[in-house]
C-alpha cells in the first residue's frame, strides 16, 4: 500500500471513529447519563452521601428510594431500561 493510501485509510478510520463515538453520545439518556455522574464510586447505586453533590436530589432522596435501604438504583432514579439486542 502507497503511503498516501495508507494515510488516507488511516484517516478513514479514526474519521469512522469518531463518527461511532459521536453517534453513540447523541442517543444516550441524559437520565443514564447523571445517574453515572452522580454515582461516583461507581458501584451501580447512588448512596445518601453521593446525592448531596445535587442539590433537588437530596431533597427527594428518601422518597425516591422506594425500599429504604438507602441507596437509589438505576430504576428507582428514573433511568430506562435499554432493550437488548
Amino acid at each position: 500500500m502507497s503511503m498516501n493510501r495508507l494515510t488516507t485509510h488511516n484517516l478513514s478510520m479514526t474519521l469512522a471513529a469518531a463518527l461511532i463515538a459521536a453517534s453513540t453520545s447523541l442517543h444516550a439518556d441524559p437520565v443514564q447519563e447523571l445517574f453515572n455522574d452522580l454515582d461516583a464510586d461507581k458501584d451501580g447505586k447512588i448512596s445518601w452521601q453521593e446525592s448531596i453533590t445535587f442539590a433537588d436530589l437530596k431533597n427527594y432522596f428518601s422518597s425516591l428510594d422506594a425500599n429504604q435501604d438507602g441507596y437509589l438504583t438505576p430504576i428507582e432514579f428514573g433511568v430506562t431500561p435499554r432493550a437488548q439486542s
